[in-house]
């Protein structure tokens, strides 16, 4: 609910203005007690960079392109190889803007989820 004093500010984080990125993720399968395939997977965290660190104590590992190849290689077994990608992005490279609490329902999925706000609005309203 909004207005509770519980409602945390939602931000929403770009990597080279807006472009898709990824996140490092690992996955796996295995058989639980009664026999039943479960899936699960992982993101991976690292210490936070200037722009996360506002916000976080820890951020996804988020890879650069250039090294989706490598990291999406099933007969990679080098770990030294990949641990090199496992850092904070370059904050240069990132912005972080915050944005409606109305992202906090999964009703709410449209573009405007993720508009910028300015934080002014948001305690004029919960103060109002």
């Amino acid at each position: 609910m909004e207005g509770d004093g519980k409602t945390k500010q939602p931000f929403c984080f770009e990597v080279n203005q807006g472009q898709l990125f990824a996140f490092a993720g690992v996955g796996d399968r295995w058989k639980d007690p009664n026999g039943n395939w479960v899936k699960t997977c992982s993101i991976l965290t690292t210490t936070p960079n200037a722009v996360t660190s506002a916000v976080h104590d820890r951020m996804p590992v988020i890879l650069d392109p250039d090294s989706f190849d490598l990291w999406l290689d099933p007969g990679m077994t080098k770990v030294e190889a990949v641990s090199d990608l496992l850092r904070p992005c370059d904050a240069r490279l990132m912005r972080c803007y915050p944005v409606s609490t109305r992202i906090n329902r999964v009703a709410n999925d449209d573009a405007e989820c993720s508009a910028p706000v300015e934080l002014a609005q948001i305690q004029d309203r919960l103060f109002s």
